[in-house]
């Protein structure tokens, strides 16, 4: 987790989107850094549950959220919590729909799912890295599952820092389509590394970039 997702998920709480019980999938700490239930707990939630694919520091449930949903219901009793957060995970699973399908089936009545997935970030395979969601996506997501994207908390988490994604967006967040400049030595030293090497300039233009979305009842 990144301190821009920690960002955009203290607004989302200011926002009144978080509320406990509070389940976080894919809860473990990596890294020796908190996790959403920590960052939960400082914000005066006391109900949180960490949940991940296998024991460790800062999970309290073993549950496996890729299996069909009977399969998840047949042996794991989380129901009905009003806020669930699913952080980081989909791009390490194969079926991201199925998922987020069974993440949502744990929400109460009037909760918030709450997601952030990166777009554009180097290979962390750990145990894999198998996708990069766009945001036709989280569109597609809410259309088939009858669910609404908070506007205000569908957004681009990128160093330009945290902007809602409209729905005209043609670009992901770069230094060009922000009109923004890098700084003198990063322009530079791409300008002459690529062209020693004869490669297109990407990382002089392009960024790291997640995307945050909101899913509530509609």
């Amino acid at each position: 987790m990144t301190p821009i997702d920690a960002d955009w998920f203290v607004r989302c709480h200011a926002a009144g989107l978080v509320k406990e019980p509070l389940l976080e999938v894919g809860s473990a700490r990596l890294g020796g850094g908190p996790n959403l239930c920590d960052i939960a707990k400082k914000l005066g939630l006391t109900q949180t549950l960490g949940a991940d694919l296998e024991n460790g520091v800062g999970i309290y449930s073993h549950v496996d959220f890729g299996l069909s949903n009977e399969g998840l219901q047949n042996g794991c009793p989380l129901t009905q919590f009003s806020t669930i957060c699913v952080f980081n995970v989909l791009e390490h699973t194969f079926d991201p729909i199925t998922v987020l399908s069974n993440a949502w089936s744990c929400l109460g009545v009037s909760g918030a799912l709450l997601v952030v997935a990166p777009a554009i970030w180097p290979l962390h395979n750990y145990p894999g890295d198998y996708n990069r969601l766009l945001p036709d996506w989280y569109r597609e997501f809410a259309r088939s599952h009858k669910l609404k994207l908070v506007d205000d908390f569908f957004c681009w988490l990128s160093q330009f820092g945290i902007e809602p994604i409209s729905s005209f967006e043609t670009e992901f967040p770069t230094y060009r389509s922000r009109r923004i400049k890098g700084s003198a030595t990063r322009y530079w030293m791409s300008r002459i590394g690529h062209r020693v090497l004869n490669t297109y300039g990407r990382s002089h233009w392009a960024t790291h970039s997640a995307i945050g979305a909101a899913f509530v009842q509609t």
